[in-house]
């Protein structure tokens, strides 16, 4: 059995048009306090998404255990349609929230599937620096539910997955805020 961290990465400079905003100061907080908190139990593997606001988040933790970040694209946000101006992502993004995965497009569709995978293919347990909507796509996928958004992920709560034989299992649902999304 595999165990896998899910963690939201940590409050992001709210700055519409921006691809790839950094943490606020809270948001180095938040990444601190979750260090502490993680960093006296087992240690993880650590995986971030290449997003600043995700490597920020892990970067803490990875300083404390004195382990490299893993960066990779398979855990990135979701990907926007083609033709969406940056500053409307967040418009875009909200409105995913009330949404079912039938009404995705295909690189949409296949973002999740690569998500899945990548998951599904860990070998040793993984401590996952990630966004809302890759945590959603997941617990979406366990649940073998049509809505997108199963819950609102506060900023680095932690969900929890067990791999078994190649299926992902929710273990616990991470700590949930209504937060605002950009």
């Amino acid at each position: 059995m595999t165990k896998i961290l899910l963690i939201r990465h940590g409050e992001a400079a709210k700055a519409p048009g921006v691809a790839d905003p950094p943490l606020t100061e809270r948001g180095l907080e938040q990444a601190e306090a979750l260090a502490h908190v993680l960093g006296s139990g087992p240690r993880f593997h650590l995986v971030s998404s290449p997003k600043s606001r995700a490597r920020q988040t892990a970067e803490p933790l990875a300083q404390l255990w004195q382990r490299e970040i893993a960066i990779t694209g398979d855990v990135t946000e979701i990907p926007s349609p083609p033709d969406l101006p940056l500053t409307e992502r967040g418009q875009w993004i909200r409105s995913l929230l009330v949404a079912q995965w039938s009404q995705l497009q295909p690189h949409q569709l296949l973002w999740r599937e690569g998500v899945i995978d990548y998951l599904s293919g860990l070998q040793q347990d993984t401590a996952v620096f990630c966004h809302f909507m890759v945590i959603n796509s997941v617990v979406a996928h366990i649940r073998g539910a049509s809505d997108i958004c199963q819950f609102r992920p506060d900023y680095t709560s932690i969900t929890e997955l067990e791999l078994r034989k190649g299926r992902l299992l929710l273990t616990r649902l991470g700590r949930e805020k209504d937060s605002r999304i950009f």
